[in-house]
């Protein structure tokens, strides 16, 4: 599991709990290479069940849907009839005879085509929709808060691939174990983590000829206005739609067998139109407030660095979802932001999540990617990204540690703030001009800072999961922090003060103004990373140390 990010479970019956074999991936050496194989071994009292065959699709569907491999093997004696059916069954194809541990064995594979579908709008499928979600919502009852049709099948004369994709907005994403035995019952795959972004999650059924996809989120996830905002306004705007309908249907024809690049064919469209649905006058408005959750006693060390982590990840991945002018990458394994711009503020890779057998070939893969760009750029490591040799591996490549951020939290409900007798006018950013001071307190390259804050000025909105101050002095900005509200904390960021006017209480003023603010909002933790330098004051103010995100660069 460690080397590789698969391996075997063990299988037990839903009614009785009976153990009843294992089953899974595993790297083995077949036929001379070096393959990923299909194992299952059960019971002899539960043989010819048809248990062997649903061991076996479940983990052609982690091999597909979630490792995304090419191709897998099943390998088993010549003389074992039953299990060379139950690999027929499975879909897998005789390729040839093999010597495995000195004995003769059948070596069969089955590839991973991952073909592009693209069918002509169902008006049926608003139906199987309305029918799937009266069973979610029967079996999750208070769990679930809202329910949303979402993706193509959602938008009437959309080609799509067939394919049902259903938001699920809970109350609490700490039922999430729950929310997943609950949907098990419906026959969804086990639950796993969504690529957009950390604290989400993914699953799906089959049904015959259709899919069903779910994605789980937290209510007041900004995911869940940006799918909902895109669907809506695509509806009202047929002349996008059909431009979207027909690029689809081409990107389908050009690569029928590569859904990695008809995914990204999509994705500069899909961007521009996020954008535009972002800023429409006619967007709903009314979704569920955030989770602002628990108070500080109740929350545990490994739910405390993950809320980090997610805040961080929205924090840094937000504004460029919409940016066309920006790369991202979202994609099972890691996080990719290329802005382009000579500063490695606004160029970064996040959220790896890769095995170690794969950290060879994904690494360079990544840093060549970004190279091309010819632009500085950092990779950050947090506490529960993998490999966990991942920063060993990013030095071993070529990447120097440059920075290490002390992740902290604080109670807010336990904080005592006090103003200071200081004449700050402290405003929150609204428009361009805001935008502007707010990258003029403090920057590394002046142009970059600049047209990144430019580009955000065409997507800010009200509605965006942050809020950005500065804090002026006779009209001259001199103090900025940044709030952003995700995975029930409140992250802190861009704290900075003029070089020139330091040492005269502004940057205090501005941290205890987010502090304030973040309680006003009804959190009761805030976060943040806190540099060497700022550790001790951070620490006067009542944050606490729980981890360690680290930054490796491409000094050269």
């Amino acid at each position: 599991w460690d080397d590789n990010g698969f391996g075997l479970w063990m299988f037990y019956l839903k009614d009785t709990r009976a153990w009843i074999g294992r089953g899974g991936l595993r790297r083995v050496m077949a036929g001379g290479n070096l393959e990923v194989e299909v194992a299952y071994a059960l019971m002899p009292n539960y043989w010819k069940q048809g248990y062997a065959t649903e061991i076996a699709k479940a983990s052609i569907e982690i091999a597909f849907e979630v490792l995304r491999l090419d191709d897998i093997v099943c390998f088993t004696e010549v003389s074992n009839q039953a299990s060379k059916h139950v690999m027929e069954k499975a879909g897998f194809q005789y390729e040839k005879d093999i010597l495995h541990a000195d004995l003769s064995h059948v070596l069969y594979r089955l590839k991973n085509y991952r073909k592009v579908e693209v069918v002509p709008y169902d008006q049926y499928w608003p139906y199987l929709y309305i029918q799937e979600s009266k069973k979610i919502s029967e079996v999750l009852g208070s769990y679930l808060k809202e329910i949303h049709h979402i993706g193509s099948t959602a938008i009437p004369n959309m080609p799509a691939k067939p394919v049902i994709d259903i938001m699920l907005e809970c109350d609490n994403l700490d039922d999430i174990q729950i929310i997943s035995n609950k949907l098990n019952t419906l026959n969804y795959y086990n639950i796993r983590r969504h690529v957009i972004p950390h604290r989400s999650f993914f699953t799906r059924r089959q049904d015959d000829n259709i899919s069903y996809h779910l994605h789980i989120r937290e209510r007041g996830d900004p995911q869940i206005k940006r799918h909902v905002n895109f669907r809506d306004y695509v509806i009202h705007h047929p002349e996008e739609a059909k431009f979207y309908a027909d690029l689809k249907l081409k990107l389908a024809e050009q690569f029928p067998d590569d859904i990695n690049n008809y995914v990204i064919g999509k994705n500069s469209l899909i961007q521009e139109i996020d954008a535009k649905a972002k800023l429409w006058p006619d967007r709903r408005k009314n979704f569920l407030p955030e989770n602002t959750g628990p108070r500080a006693n109740l929350w545990y060390q490994d739910k405390l660095i993950k809320a980090m982590e997610a805040n961080l990840n929205v924090e840094m991945t937000h504004f460029a979802q919409y940016i066309n002018h920006i790369e991202l990458m979202r994609v099972p394994g890691y996080t990719l932001v290329n802005s382009g711009l000579m500063d490695d503020t606004f160029n970064y890779v996040l959220e790896a999540d890769f095995s170690k057998n794969d950290s060879d070939q994904i690494i360079p893969t990544i840093i060549q990617h970004l190279s091309k760009s010819n632009v500085p750029f950092s990779w950050w490591v947090s506490p529960y990204d993998k490999p966990d040799d991942l920063g060993e591996k990013l030095q071993n490549f070529g990447l120097m540690n440059a920075e290490n951020h002390i992740g902290m939290y604080c109670d807010l409900d336990s904080l005592n703030i006090s103003s200071a007798s200081i004449n700050l006018d402290i405003q929150q950013v609204r428009d361009a001009k805001g935008l502007q001071d707010f990258a003029s307190v403090l920057f590394n390259d002046k142009k970059s800072f600049s047209q990144c804050y430019k580009w955000i000025a065409d997507v800010l909105a009200d509605d965006d999961p942050m809020e950005l101050y500065v804090g002026y002095i006779d009209d001259k900005p001199v103090t900025r922090g940044q709030l952003v509200y995700f995975a029930q904390v409140a992250g802190i960021y861009a704290v900075a003060t003029a070089v020139d006017e330091r040492r005269k209480g502004y940057g205090t003023e501005i941290e205890n103004f987010l502090l304030k603010r973040a309680k006003e909002k009804g959190f009761h933790i805030a976060v943040l990373q806190a540099s060497q330098d700022g550790l001790q004051l951070y620490k006067r103010q009542g944050f606490k140390e729980c981890c360690v995100f680290k930054e490796f660069k491409n000094i050269n």
